[in-house]
């Protein structure tokens, strides 16, 4: 596309500042190891996707993609040969009118001078897009890796590895769970949170401290913990068999405990 393609320079300040760089762009695993293979990025830069396998982390305090470079205005792997397939595109796609001329966001000015080109490349996006759809199934199986049964040892020490990792944190600051690069982790609320306050008075309502100071609460307690992690383990592969993966593979407590009520209806 690199070649099929000619449209002004965007690392020109006066023409964009990567503006199309806030667009999420979501790739496959193996895509992923590459870039960190060769320390252009690291696991954590990597989202859990519901359509891909992961998307790219943006940057919180400029609303792009982490590969995005304020000295270059542009991306930093732009000559690296690796940079994600959708960008190439962006914003021509494949079979344009030659004579017709194409704008992005912010300015006018692409075409595709090469339709041969063009086309050579949709069928090779066409075969990634393939391999990107059976990674992510293969990903998604792979879950039991991640979180699995009780039954099995692994399960038993991500278990017991996330029951630390919950009882190191107040319950108002914990607002659920997210799919990372190679295990589940918890997810942090933005500022307080009080969807754990319902768990805590359904099972432990004898908490002296649970209805007047739940946000002085310095961490969760074993018995609170346990009953959080067994709704995770018990009831996450049958949530995603149903609702699907949430973007970001977040899983808030209110998404989960919603789902465990009109299951539990049912039944």
């Amino acid at each position: 596309m690199q070649k099929a393609v000619e449209g002004p320079n965007c690392t020109d300040p006066a023409i964009c500042k990567g503006d199309c760089c806030s667009i999420e762009i979501g790739v496959p695993k193996a895509f992923a190891k590459i870039l960190i293979k060769k320390n252009l990025a690291k696991p954590s830069d990597f989202i859990r996707d519901n359509v891909f396998s992961f998307k790219l982390r943006f940057e919180p305090n400029t609303g792009k993609c982490f590969l995005f470079n304020e000295q270059l205005n542009g991306c930093s792997i732009h000559y690296s040969g690796l940079k994600p397939p959708q960008c190439w595109i962006y914003p021509t796609g494949f079979s344009q009118d030659t004579k017709k001329e194409i704008s992005c966001k912010k300015i006018k000015g692409w075409r595709i001078v090469s339709p041969r080109k063009a086309k050579k490349a949709e069928k090779l996006f066409s075969k990634y897009l393939k391999y990107c759809k059976k990674e992510a199934r293969k990903e998604l199986e792979n879950i039991e890796h991640r979180i699995g049964k009780l039954e099995n040892s692994e399960s038993k020490r991500i278990y017991k590895s996330l029951q630390q990792e919950l009882m190191r944190f107040p319950p108002s600051q914990i607002a659920g769970f997210r799919d990372g690069w190679s295990s589940f982790n918890l997810l942090l609320a933005e500022g307080y949170s009080l969807q754990l306050k319902k768990i805590c008075e359904s099972y432990h309502s004898s908490c002296p401290i649970l209805h007047d100071n739940f946000l002085k609460c310095a961490h969760v307690c074993l018995k609170v913990s346990t009953v959080i992690l067994n709704i995770l383990f018990q009831n996450l592969r049958d949530f995603i068999s149903k609702e699907g993966i949430p973007p970001s593979g977040e899983y808030p407590f209110y998404l989960l405990f919603k789902y465990v009520n009109m299951k539990n209806k049912k039944e």
